[in-house]
């Protein structure tokens, strides 16, 4: 039933990856398919540019020819002749899309025109444009209009000024260009789309467009985004806006021509542009649901196979029964009752042993289920907001966040795995080890390496050293590796900030010998050797937030046992805990040949992150903080809040943009480099440099080659800092800068970083309004998850991380409902709400309700104990876990008369 039980778990697992991976890949298709979506508009724009510039290009050079003839004849009524009007046509000819080239006297009276001799009978269609040139406009391009006649097509005029020997204003030569030359042509391009191409000059006004050409010449959109703001910008771009003309939401690309000033835009419909990821997106969906239901079909076989088994056994055990009974009764009675008493004496052995086996059966599948569920509980949670676009539309930055902590989950279930499926493998004798050459100092430089992270993370410092004599061992290289990661990631779990892991390997009376010393929270003399156990874990208020299922050491001690080792444990409780790896003598190899022996290594130790501390007296700055990561933008800006300073925050290089342009004062501008897509942090700080001369900026890099780069060439300004940051470094740069902006002054008291939780304030009784719920959960994830769920909810929320902070929170505050955690570090969960029971009325009296991946009668007979009134099971369920809410808080208002 055991290996049921566990294969069941097993597949409940597979089945969260399954749902997970998917999601996953519909998330990045949806980013990659935009993506190239923009790519294409902006290549159309760029091929847009080029031919709208030539055609006005041969316009221009036609109308200089014209300029000069006319001058050459001495005027334009000099012109009204038979072989000046073959020039003219000869110059129109040369204009790709001309409809005419016609010349105009200095009131606007047409006096030539290429496409008739005589001319017919007209006026400059444009008299704002007429003064224009007039006004000494060189070259003046009009917005589309109608032909001269009704059966022509639309034309959009370019127009120069005429100007006699003196310098006066003597007339108008107008090149008028059909607008489907530019429609027309990219119908022939053949494009995957059916896509948006739009000319319009410097006020908005609709040279050519396509498609509703006709309807849309001569219209203006200039209250558009492309005119309001993206312009204002930059000169070309991209962005996802509705058109102003039809509606219709577009992904578009823009760029104003040189030398011209028209604007160019081009665009396809997002819907069409985004058809493809939905037929993609729905074969992962279908994809996906056909290999969940292919799982459970399984499952559903072996469950019948088993079933059939168990009867089997039991028949089978039933018939032996009977036969023993009847050789029994054929016994002497006197060997009978001995025989009697012996077999009592066996069965209350067996007895005690067999209730021993369910107790560990018990306390392991409990944990396991609690281990399983937790981040099972973030898949789930997460994935559902993914799914139900909880944070507006797929794409939102967000919902990068959410994939995450789903990848981060379902890579903490995929290790957990690793370890039972490891340690199953030892048991049944199928876990061999490949003989080889191992380099001990390499494995121990990996193990620190892959671990720095984790420990930086936790605040603990990790160092490591490898005498020469035991650098060259025989044995598993892979193996050799797991174990010291075994090790030294169970001492990085086990210690607290500020705490240290070192790991030390030594020649010791002939045998190589390796030790992980850690300075964490020790383990009581009566259960040192039962953590060697499987499954077997100390259970402890320190212990109880610390993830795991109790197979790391025993799997560890079993891969030393394999080389031929031993593995010993010393530990104290509250000191800390050495582990001891004892290897035969045999497994020492002398060194490569011609190779020298190195020295042993000096313990480098890898720092943890620094907590805040006291930030020197600097006068405080007013600082403009550019970083397209939120999670790094939050926590620098409270860094910097917390030291006195006042940050204005802006996502990319648009908004810093829009802040430099504006009044605020600011006193330095602390940019990341690196901000895709766009203006990245080195062009941003030329434009602050022109924008705002002497403002000092920092820029910040987790590349190399930026850190140590060479800031002077972005500007006398500029300085440069490596990520991730330095607090000191960080220190230092602002007080340089303080100190450079006037004299030192007494800054306010460091006040620390803000705490991942809101602990409430005392406060005044709650006025009326929205229910006011406590969450105590200890999970930084789970309190993200939980603060997404109740968005958007009509309660007010705050988040506490644990049971200690929850009692604080109900003395200072009037709270409707409390959710509470059951299994948390310090105070649980049980203690916690026995300690706000005490209280007197009313906060004493107020629900609570059991957070919990338990699912045991026992775990809830205890919540009901310690007076929770309900509990809510992980994975949540938002809409169940709203309607608990709800149901617990109406009774509640029932029970004490309140409306």
């Amino acid at each position: 039933m055991g290996r049921f039980v566990r294969g069941a778990l097993v597949v409940v697992v597979v089945l969260a990856a399954l749902a997970g991976n998917a999601a996953h890949r519909i998330y990045y298709d949806y980013q990659d398919t935009q993506q190239r979506r923009f790519a294409m508009v902006r290549d159309m724009a760029r091929l847009v540019d080029d031919h709208v510039h030539r055609t006005v290009r041969t316009a221009d050079i036609a109308l200089d020819q014209t300029a000069a003839m006319v001058a050459e004849a001495g005027g334009p009524q000099k012109v009204r002749d038979l072989k000046h009007w073959t020039r003219l046509r000869e110059y129109a000819a040369h204009i790709e899309g001309a409809d005419a080239i016609w010349i105009y006297d200095a009131d606007g009276r047409a006096v030539l025109e290429s496409a008739s001799f005589p001319n017919r009978i007209a006026g400059f269609a444009d008299p704002a444009g007429l003064e224009a040139l007039r006004s000494g406009m060189r070259l003046h391009i009009g917005a589309g209009q109608p032909g001269r006649t009704g059966s022509q097509p639309l034309v959009f005029p370019v127009s120069r000024p005429l100007h006699d020997d003196e310098g006066r204003f003597v007339g108008v030569a107008s090149a008028s260009i059909r607008v489907d030359t530019l429609t027309d042509f990219y119908n022939m391009l053949g494009f995957e789309f059916d896509p948006l191409i739009g000319v319009y000059r410097p006020n908005g006004e609709v040279v050519a467009r396509r498609p509703a050409t006709e309807a849309s010449v001569g219209r203006s959109v200039a209250g558009g985004l492309l005119f309001q703001s993206k312009l204002r910008e930059a000169p070309e771009g991209q962005y996802l806006s509705p058109s102003v003309l039809d509606g219709v939401l577009r992904i578009a690309a823009y760029r104003t021509m040189r030398d011209y000033g028209l604007v160019v835009l081009t665009g396809i419909d997002r819907t069409e542009a985004m058809a493809a990821w939905r037929t993609r997106t729905l074969y992962t969906v279908v994809e996906t649901v056909v290999g969940l239901l292919a799982i459970l079909a399984a499952l559903a076989w072996g469950l019948r196979y088993l079933d059939r088994e168990r009867k089997a056994q039991v028949a089978l055990a039933e018939a032996r029964n009977a036969v023993e009974r009847t050789s029994a009764e054929r016994d002497e009675s006197a060997r009978l009752a001995a025989a009697l008493d012996h077999a009592r004496d066996m069965a209350e052995t067996a007895r005690r042993a067999a209730e021993a086996a369910n107790r560990a059966k018990g306390e392991f599948l409990a944990g396991l289920s609690h281990e399983l569920r937790t981040p099972l509980n973030a898949v789930i949670g997460f994935a559902d907001l993914i799914a139900r676009e909880a944070e507006g539309p797929v794409g939102t930055p967000v919902y990068r966040q959410y994939a995450a902590n789903v990848r981060d989950s379902g890579q903490h279930v995929l290790e957990l795995i690793n370890e039972i499926l490891d340690h199953a493998r030892a048991e049944a004798g199928a876990l061999p080890i490949e003989e080889g050459r191992c380099d001990l100092e390499a494995a121990a430089d990996f193990a620190v390496r892959m671990l720095t992270p984790r420990a930086e993370r936790a605040g603990v410092l990790l160092s490591a050293a490898v005498a020469p004599a035991v650098r060259h061992l025989r044995g598993d290289d892979r193996r050799i590796r797991q174990i010291l990661l075994n090790l030294i990631a169970n001492g990085v779990k086990y210690t607290p900030s500020g705490g240290s892991v070192t790991l030390s390997a030594a020649v010791e009376d002939g045998v190589p010998v390796i030790r992980v010393t850690d300075t964490g929270l020790g383990i009581p003399p009566e259960d040192v050797d039962r953590v060697l156990e499987p499954f077997a874990r100390v259970d402890s208020a320190a212990n109880r937030g610390i993830e795991g299922a109790g197979l790391g050491l025993p799997l560890t001690k079993r891969l030393v046992e394999l080389h031929g080792g031993t593995l010993a444990l010393r530990s104290t409780l509250g000191v800390g805990t050495t582990v001891t790896v004892r290897l035969p003598a045999a497994r020492l190899l002398p060194p490569e040949p011609r190779q020298a022996p190195r020295a042993a290594p000096a313990p480098v130790p890898i720092p943890a992150a620094p907590a805040p501390a006291p930030a020197p007296a600097v006068q405080p700055l007013s600082v403009l903080l550019v970083d397209d990561d939120p999670t790094v933008r939050d926590m620098v800006a409270g860094l910097l809040r917390g030291w006195g300073h006042r940050v204005i925050a802006a996502a990319n290089a648009n908004e810093a943009l829009v802040i430099l342009d504006g009044p605020e004062p600011l006193d330095l501008m602390l940019s990341d480099v690196v901000m895709p897509p766009g203006m990245d942090g080195t062009e941003l700080a030329r434009q602050a440099a022109r924008m705002r001369p002497g403002l000092p900026v920092l820029l910040a890099s987790g590349f190399a080659a930026h850190a140590v780069g060479n800031p002077a060439a972005f500007g006398p300004e500029v300085a440069m800092i490596a990520k991730p940051f330095s607090i000191d470094e960080l220190r230092q740069q602002l007080a340089r800068i303080a100190g450079a902006r006037g004299a030192a002054v007494t800054a306010p008291s460091s006040v620390p970083a803000a705490p991942l939780v809101s602990v409430p304030a005392p406060a005044a009784p709650r006025p009326a309004g929205p229910p006011r719920l406590l969450i105590a959960e200890d999970l930084s994830i789970n309190r993200e998850l939980l603060a997404a769920l109740f968005r958007d909810s009509g309660y007010g929320i705050d988040l506490v991380a644990d049971g200690a902070e929850a009692v604080e929170a109900m003395r200072a505050g009037d709270y409707d409902l409390v959710l509470m955690d059951v299994q948390m570090p310090g105070m649980d969960g049980l203690e916690a709400s026995r300690a706000i029971r005490a209280m007197p009325p009313p906060r004493g009296d107020v629900p609570i309700l059991a957070l919990t991946a338990g699912s045991s009668e026992e775990e809830r007979r205890q919540c009901r104990e310690a007076g929770m009134n309900g509990h809510i099971g992980k994975p949540y369920d938002r809409e169940l876990l709203l309607r608990q809410v709800a149901r617990t808080l109406a009774s509640d208002r029932s029970r004490t008369g309140v409306a």
